[in-house]
């Protein structure tokens, strides 16, 4: 009956061939199942990015594995190439994650972290400085 982690996210139900949002039938809601939210206080939506204080770290390119099978990078590895730039010896009980738009192979990531007192930040942007993600850690 505890609680060990939760997780918030936002989701979109697309119809494929039109490729846009549409609504679920009440029979696809019901192949996931729906309940009430947990009653918790929720952060906002978009991560507030520091304005200074970035450091430029060595880029990345998208490779095949972590291409989903939209043709995107799945999502787990922002995540993922995110915590490659933390040092090691930090310890976080709140990832946080703001997906701007999608990695597809062969693009190349350029991580960016800044540290702050409370939070470490990482922005996973384009070679153009467009942000692919943004990842905090508590």
């Amino acid at each position: 009956g505890n609680i060990l982690a939760w997780a918030n996210s936002l989701w979109i139900y697309m119809d494929l061939e039109k490729g846009r949002p549409t609504k679920p039938s009440k029979e696809d809601v019901e192949k996931y199942g729906a309940t009430e939210p947990l009653e918790r206080e929720f952060a906002p939506r978009k991560i507030e990015v520091p304005a200074e204080g970035f450091t430029v770290l060595e880029p990345v390119k998208v490779m095949k594995y972590q291409i989903d099978t939209n043709g995107h990078m799945n999502n787990c590895h922002y995540v993922s190439v995110a915590m490659e730039v933390l040092d090691g010896a930090e310890r976080f009980t709140q990832v946080r994650v703001e997906y701007k738009k999608s990695a597809v192979y062969g693009d190349v990531i350029v991580p960016k972290i800044a540290k702050e007192e409370e939070r470490t930040v990482v922005t996973l942007c384009d070679k153009d400085d467009k942000e692919f993600a943004v990842v905090e850690f508590k």
